[in-house]
């Protein structure tokens, strides 16, 4: 093996990265620190595959039209607030 050569090969970058840390305190000094990483590396097939589950699921639509009205509704009181201070 070439020394300038990963021994599994070329990463992809991480599509999504979850870092977490629990610090516990006791008298005031840190008795206990845990840390844990949870990084999700997805390719662009299963990427594909995911967004047409999405499409096609009649549950993740009226999600989607819900989560997008209330995105409307909070964007027009934060222009109409602006406007009116």
């Amino acid at each position: 093996m070439q020394p300038d050569q990963k021994p599994f090969g070329k990463r992809n970058p991480p599509f999504a990265e979850f870092k977490k840390v629990e610090e516990q305190y006791e008298k005031g000094k840190l008795s206990r620190r845990t840390e844990s990483n949870v990084v999700v590396y997805v390719k662009p097939l299963v990427a594909g595959a995911i967004v047409v589950v999405l499409f096609f699921s009649p549950e993740s639509r009226a999600l989607a039209i819900e989560i997008g009205a209330k995105g409307i509704e909070i964007g027009k009181e934060w222009v109409l607030r602006g406007l009116l201070e």
